[in-house]
């Protein structure tokens, strides 16, 4: 029988945040959104203080002092690093794997293998985890991926991380425990039309009639009842390449003239660059988009955008930048106070289905491999060991991060440092 195993790095972030600074284990710690917005993680001990996820810091300021919950700000830098290598670990572990986020993966491993050897190569994956990254995960084992959810969140209350829905008994009993609102895909506006039927659990929905489920929930509402039921309906999905890629940020402060908002566009253009060779892929046409505060009292901005066709398909950093930076010259109002700008790559083609162009001269090979050079110090040594001086060299509109943590594992500068006595 074919098993689904889903991999849950438990509360990310705030582990991330605890690999590095063990003083933190045991309190409370929550992570901010970008400008240190609002919380977008939460530590166990900080939801059992009843922190809510998205609520603006200014309003739990006082809070978090009184209480000492530690804040801190965001840091994708080192969570996308440390994710990598769980998902290393989980390729080289499994038969089929689909990285569902940031912190979770399905697995399968082959069909031929028993439950038992299932679960004790769970045990083994966690433990592996937890010595070579130092991440603590749940896992959880089912015949389908709803179910492995299911058995994920059941797997966190379990001393050995680990959970397996496999006989009747277990599927029925975790699933009259299971809360109908935290079952995979049901969301809040299914929940209250569910409760509002006096369904409660995941049990009493995967009771229902599957023709009547269709009719209210869709062909989705009916395949998370078969997959509650213990039929697959959802196999694992291969990782399919990006038709577009957008990188923006909001501003640590209000922008008004276009050097400082050509700087950030740079900035952005360069990090979209790089995702896209990393796809091995060119972008045939750019879309440039700035939003400005209208009214600060009330929160209006007003979104202006420009697409452009590029010449020819490219994924050239400066090429790109030179057709943003005209972008954004017809965008740019004077008077406007700006708060954000992006790029967006459009109409992606991989590299190796580029058509030279009769009409224009062709891009000489040398930019290939500057761009190759460029990626590869930038990717040893650490972002901006090598950038554009478009980007600027000291930005004053960076993104707000008071409190921030070090870049551990992806910057030389930032590496532990062991004092011996």
């Amino acid at each position: 029988m074919k098993y689904y195993i889903l991999v849950d790095c438990n509360n990310f972030y705030a582990s991330c945040e605890r690999l590095f600074c063990p003083h933190l284990e045991k309190r409370a710690v929550i992570v901010l959104s970008n400008n240190d917005g609002c919380v977008v993680a939460r530590s166990q001990e900080a939801k059992q203080l009843g922190i809510k996820m998205g609520e603006p810091y200014f309003k739990i300021k006082d809070l978090c002092e009184r209480l000492k919950i530690v804040v801190c700000s965001s840091n994708y830098q080192l969570y996308g690093d440390l994710s990598q290598r769980v998902m290393r670990i989980l390729t080289e572990m499994a038969e089929e794997i689909q990285i569902y986020s940031i912190d979770e993966a399905f697995l399968t491993f082959p069909d031929q293998m028993p439950l038992k050897e299932i679960y004790e190569h769970c045990i083994e994956v966690r433990r592996l985890i937890s010595k070579w990254v130092g991440i603590p995960v749940s896992i959880g084992i089912a015949p389908t991926k709803t179910l492995a959810k299911v058995a994920g969140a059941t797997a966190k209350k379990n001393p050995l991380g680990v959970f397996c829905i496999a006989s009747k008994a277990v599927h029925e009993a975790t699933l009259k425990d299971f809360s109908v609102g935290d079952v995979w895909g049901i969301g809040s506006r299914f929940q209250d039309r569910l409760h509002a039927l006096g369904i409660r659990t995941a049990w009493d929905f995967q009771k229902q009639d599957p023709i009547v489920v269709r009719k209210s929930m869709g062909v989705v509402g009916e395949r998370m009842l078969w997959e509650l039921r213990g039929r697959s309906c959802l196999p694992l999905e291969k990782a399919q390449p990006k038709k577009s890629i957008c990188c923006s940020r909001s501003f640590g402060c209000v922008i008004t003239e276009l050097s400082d908002l050509a700087e950030a566009l740079s900035t952005y253009v360069n990090t979209a660059c790089l995702k896209v060779r990393q796809q091995q892929c060119c972008a045939q046409a750019i879309c440039v988009f700035v939003e400005a505060i209208i009214d600060s009292q009330t929160g209006l901005r007003q979104h202006d955008s420009k697409v452009v066709s590029l010449p020819a398909p490219t994924n050239d950093t400066s090429q790109i930048i030179t057709a943003a930076k005209a972008c954004l010259k017809m965008l740019f109002q004077k008077e406007k106070r700006y708060k954000k700008c992006g790029i967006i790559l459009l109409d992606l083609l991989p590299s190796g289905n580029v058509m030279p162009d009769l009409f224009l001269k062709p891009q000489s090979s040398n930019r290939k491999q500057l761009a190759e050079v460029y990626d590869h110090l930038n990717a040893r040594f650490g972002k901006r060991t090598l950038f554009y001086g478009a980007m600027g060299v000291n930005p004053h509109w960076k993104m707000r991060s008071e409190k921030g943590s070090g870049l551990y594992t992806t910057s030389w500068d930032g590496l532990a440092i062991a004092k011996c006595h």
